[in-house]
């Protein structure tokens, strides 16, 4: 190769990578004003919106939309935007992101049966379901005191926003009102037997001696006759016995 010959492609080398460089300056500097050019926009509201309507609305303003991912939420539809940032009316650079975090609707709950359970037994069934015990009612009923006799709602899958579950619990039998019959003068064993079936509780029967009464008779009773009572109500007795 002559001298000349290199000489040609030594100065045509030095060209093109000079025009290289150039070129990868001109790019920089034209990406620099771009970025520095770059305006602030308001931020859209995006909240309650679904996907299409949102990525419009931040079309709109230069900015685009990332969907984060889906959380629960009471308010807020499923398949609509729950969460974004920025939030609404804060500044951004155009053709930046918006992310935004899409609803699940409320959480749902798979509510356990807790009826014919003692209250304490399905409170503790409620509290590891993560269910609140909303209202309990108690009333008059044959079952054993503390029985749950209903809920509402009633088993099965619930939204977790609701009050909780509604109990009616039992009380036990209600009592019964009576009006005191005169036992003064009857035999003691009728008695006893009357009050018994009765339900009412005997709580002292005293005997003591009493002239020219037979053994086994009624002498005073308390409550008096003609009050009324109910079973919680102990009745007290005197009772004659043999003369010494």
């Amino acid at each position: 190769m002559t001298i000349r010959r290199f000489a040609i492609l030594l100065v045509q080398n030095v060209l093109l990578v000079v025009a290289l460089g150039l070129t990868a300056l001109a790019s920089a500097v034209f990406t620099m004003r771009q970025v520095l050019s770059s305006e602030e926009v308001l931020v859209p509201s995006l909240i309650d919106r679904r996907i299409p309507e949102a990525g419009v609305l931040a079309a709109r303003r230069g900015l685009l939309l990332r969907v984060e991912g889906k959380r629960n939420d009471p308010r807020i539809p499923p398949e609509r935007i729950v969460a974004q940032e920025p939030a609404p009316g804060s500044t951004l650079k155009s053709h930046r992101s918006i992310r935004v975090w899409m609803s699940l609707g409320p959480r749902r709950l798979i509510l356990p049966g807790v009826e014919g359970q003692s209250l304490r037994t399905a409170q503790l069934a409620l509290e590891q379901a993560r269910v609140n015990v909303g209202r309990i009612v108690r009333v008059d009923d044959p079952a054993p005191d503390g029985t749950v006799l209903l809920q509402r709602p009633p088993p099965g899958e619930a939204d977790a926003t609701g009050e909780g579950v509604s109990l009616l619990v039992s009380q036990g039998p209600g009592d019964t009102d009576y009006v005191m019959p005169d036992l003064i003068g009857r035999r003691a064993e009728e008695v006893l037997d009357v009050l018994r079936v009765a339900g009412l509780k005997v709580s002292d029967v005293r005997y003591r001696t009493y002239p020219g009464v037979a053994p086994g008779i009624v002498l005073r009773q308390n409550p008096a006759a003609g009050h009324r009572v109910t079973t919680r109500v102990a009745v007290s007795l005197d009772v004659s016995r043999n003369n010494p």
